[in-house]
């Protein structure tokens, strides 16, 4: 089969942009719930966006070892992402909880890498979830990716991709230091809400 064209490929990242739009407003309705009544803090730090080029779908294909074509296309379920940052470890799972508790949200996937990190030390709660979208005339289901991380795992993550895609050499011991950077933020993140719970002011 032919590879999925650039054209081809625009009209189906517009389709999961319409899904990620009515993702991102769930998102924000939780988010300003929380503002609202919460008697605690927010738990919301930062909410981020972005849609996959088609350079970036192509060599997932790629990566993948599949064809480039429409059928392998579609089975892309990130295409679409929303990127929730919390300062504490355990409001990633409170903010999981209340997402998939939202009507019309199906959750085809969960991947907790915080309990179970990569090898090279990444953590990350991953969730693809499927919303009902009109486009065009008709009512399909789009999926779309959803990271929950704090943001100590948000720097990692962010360090380690720029070392790992932008430099052409990185030295050879990265990832032993990568894996132990990763053990000092996880550590972190779990003093870290052990201050909040012994500071009366929160």
């Amino acid at each position: 089969m032919e590879n999925f064209t650039k054209e081809e490929y625009s009209q189906y990242a517009a389709l999961c942009e319409c899904g990620l739009r009515i993702v991102l407003t769930r998102i924000e309705n939780l988010r300003q719930e929380a503002e609202i009544f919460s008697a605690e803090r927010n738990p919301f730090y930062d909410i981020q966006t972005r849609i996959k080029t088609y350079e970036s779908a192509v060599n997932k294909c790629l990566d993948r070892g599949t064809a480039c074509d429409i059928k392998a296309l579609k089975k892309l379920h990130d295409i679409a992402g929303v990127r929730i940052i919390t300062l504490y470890k355990d409001d990633v799972y409170s903010i999981r909880d209340a997402l998939v508790r939202q009507p019309s949200i199906e959750v085809l996937e969960e991947r907790d890498y915080i309990a179970n990190p990569k090898p090279n030390g990444y953590r990350s709660l991953h969730l693809i979830i499927s919303v009902h979208v009109y486009f065009s005339g008709t009512t399909r289901s789009v999926p779309v990716e959803v990271q929950i991380r704090t943001q100590a795992m948000n720097l990692w993550a962010s360090v380690e991709h720029n070392v790992k895609y932008k430099n052409d050499a990185p030295s050879d011991e990265a990832p032993e230091m990568f894996a132990r950077i990763a053990g000092i933020l996880e550590e972190f993140d779990e003093n870290a809400m052990r201050l909040r719970d012994n500071n009366p002011c929160n």
